[in-house]
């Protein structure tokens, strides 16, 4: 599995903040993500460029809402998505590739 934003710290998610991470050497190859909140709107993004030198089984991404509220639905590459956990904060992104982007919705 790989983990995207497994451990982010709530605060670092509060609105108008943002985590860049580019060129991360993992297992799978390069990893770059940007995520960026916009929780005042009820919603925050991510955009992430999967690796594939060697494709993972699991992308597991993780919001951890400021407040611990709830994600109310999920949109990947502007289509419903419904492969998340609420209770867990986590977005399973089994089965892309190239660049993914993600918008948590929690209205």
């Amino acid at each position: 599995n790989l983990w995207v934003a497994r451990a982010t710290p709530r605060a670092w998610l509060e609105q108008s903040k943002k985590i860049a991470v580019r060129n991360a050497p993992t297992y799978f190859g390069t990893l770059a993500y940007e995520i960026v909140s916009d929780v005042d709107h009820g919603r925050i993004t991510a955009t992430i460029e999967i690796p594939d030198r060697d494709a993972p089984k699991n992308v597991l991404l993780r919001f951890r809402h400021p407040t611990s509220a709830p994600i109310q639905s999920v949109r990947v590459n502007g289509k419903r998505w419904t492969r998340f956990n609420q209770a867990k904060e986590v977005i399973e992104l089994t089965g892309l590739s190239g660049t993914a982007t993600v918008v948590a919705n929690y209205r």
